[in-house]
């Protein structure tokens, strides 16, 4: 049976009866005036959706579930729990975002700048200045004067008498920052 309503342009349709005789509610047809809802046909709304189950961009996914393959049945995106998105290549798991962390489980190459904006971690390892320590003196002229001190360097010789005999001379040690603590620096 096929009933035609033109003051709306519906058409509708009844094809059978059920087991106890009585017939089927109408279907209707769906017209380029009367489009379905997506959630009519059971597809995805262009503004969003939930899909229960795995989703496969051109292939069936073996990633497992929780997950989006590309290209290919291996390579792709998984949700492995609470905050943890892996991605896959040819079905090895080679990089993990992480609420707090990014983790590469491959090495990393990099062709441009690598610039990070916390040196925390490596720059307690490396100078960070230099500076001379606190100032001795010793007597030369008829005095012990100074041994060989590993570090230390001479900056000033004094002569107070201006004869031909220095009467003492001035050192300091050479120091290094390396992460928050100086140290003398030591000769070879």
């Amino acid at each position: 049976q096929f009933c035609v309503n033109y003051k709306n342009g519906g058409i509708s349709y009844r094809s059978a009866r059920d087991g106890f005789g009585f017939e089927l509610d109408w279907t209707e047809f769906y017209t380029t005036t009367r489009k379905p809802s997506a959630g009519e046909v059971g597809a995805l709304p262009v503004s969003g959706g939930v899909i229960n189950g795995n989703l496969g961009i051109g292939t069936p996914n073996i990633l497992g579930g929780s997950s989006i393959v590309l290209g290919d049945n291996d390579t792709g995106l998984k949700q492995n729990g609470d905050g943890l998105l892996d991605i896959y290549a040819n079905g090895v798991q080679v990089f993990r975002f992480q609420n707090d962390t990014l983790e590469s489980k491959k090495s990393i190459n990099v062709t441009g700048r690598l610039t990070p904006t916390d040196y925390g971690n490596f720059d307690s390892r490396y100078v960070q200045d230099i500076r001379l320590g606190s100032l001795q003196y010793g007597q030369v002229w008829n005095g012990p004067g100074f041994s060989d001190t590993s570090g230390y360097v001479i900056t000033g010789i004094i002569n107070g008498n201006s004869d031909e005999l220095i009467d003492g001379a001035h050192r300091r040690p050479i120091q290094k920052l390396i992460g928050n603590q100086w140290y003398n620096v030591v000769s070879i």
